[in-house]
């Protein structure tokens, strides 16, 4: 049996979530429940649960919340939340597990087999704690990316990032001071994941910029940017209209 606890502030929705896995996933055994941050620390901390099943927005401290008030997450975690398209474009940059509510059993039977498999297969995983670092004190913005670099993972402020290009199989990230660095997500999913930051824009089909970098930029028949660093780009003519258009509403 794996074990574990849920997390929701509001009682119907773990019963409901609760009556679910008794029926559709019998290999979990639910420890206990909580409806507040603080109590759910307690709770993983004393019972060491292998999964949590955790509701994002709660009053208070919310499941983000709860996340970084551990050193290491020992444990799988299932993010359990109402439709929320910017936290959702965030797990899927993540590779995160989550499930919206209203519950589908399907997809809830999906997630749960995917962390068994998990938990079962006791290789360490650090994504959960990679991304809670990730997470700014505030609004729960993704304000860092994680990236491999020479055997350690590295947190790069999203700040710190000139513009970001797709290769074949790969994207690089360019930063400001010249460094580059390379990542296995695609350029769709830093493109998705960066729409609320609001100074990056994709220009093509393999550039992201961040607007806070750039010099100027042409507007004739072919629109070229150019960045402080000295680095210049073509706009596509697919999305000139729309990048220009931007251009203007941001730099005024």
């Amino acid at each position: 049996m794996i074990t574990a606890i849920i997390i929701d502030d509001e009682a119907h929705n773990r019963d409901v979530l609760r009556a679910l896995l008794n029926k559709h996933c019998t290999e979990i055994k639910i420890l206990d429940e909580a409806d507040n941050a603080q109590e759910a620390f307690f709770k993983i901390t004393d019972q060491k649960p292998q999964l949590v099943f955790l509701d994002i927005r709660m009053p208070g401290r919310n499941g983000f919340d709860l996340l970084k008030l551990f050193k290491e997450i020992d444990f799988e975690v299932i993010f359990v939340s109402a439709f929320d398209e910017y936290a959702i474009k965030a797990f899927e940059f993540n590779a995160l597990d989550y499930i919206l509510k209203p519950i589908d059993y399907v997809k809830l039977i999906k997630a749960v087999n995917k962390a068994i498999a998990k938990i079962r297969s006791n290789n360490k995983d650090d994504t959960i704690l990679h991304f809670v670092k990730t997470l700014a004190d505030k609004d729960d913005l993704v304000n860092k990316f994680s990236v491999h670099h020479n055997g350690k993972v590295l947190f790069i402020n999203v700040s710190d990032v000139s513009f970001i290009s797709a290769k074949t199989d790969f994207c690089e990230l360019h930063l400001k001071d010249g460094s580059r660095y390379t990542s296995s997500k695609d350029l769709k999913l830093f493109e998705d994941v960066l729409s609320k930051a609001g100074n990056f824009i994709r220009i093509s089909r393999s550039v992201i910029i961040n607007t806070n970098c750039l010099k100027g930029y042409t507007k004739g028949e072919v629109c070229t940017l150019e960045l402080i660093s000295g680095q210049e780009f073509e706009v596509s003519r697919r999305k000139k209209t729309e990048v220009i258009g931007k251009l203007k509403s941001l730099l005024g």
